[in-house]
């Protein structure tokens, strides 16, 4: 699993706890958006290696 995978389910995993969070329990949701935040700088950040 590379960062560019890991980033995308840490994103959609967010979504799913906001769609979830603010159905059942609103903390729920604030997590969901800390971690659509945390895997789009994971994807901003990550580095390019030169390709060959």
């Amino acid at each position: 699993m590379n960062v560019r995978i890991f980033a995308m389910i840490l994103e959609l995993l967010g979504v799913a706890l906001i769609v979830l969070g603010w159905l059942n329990t609103p903390p729920a949701a604030f997590v969901g958006v800390v971690l659509i935040i945390l895997g789009l700088v994971l994807q901003w950040t990550r580095r390019q290696r030169p390709r060959d």
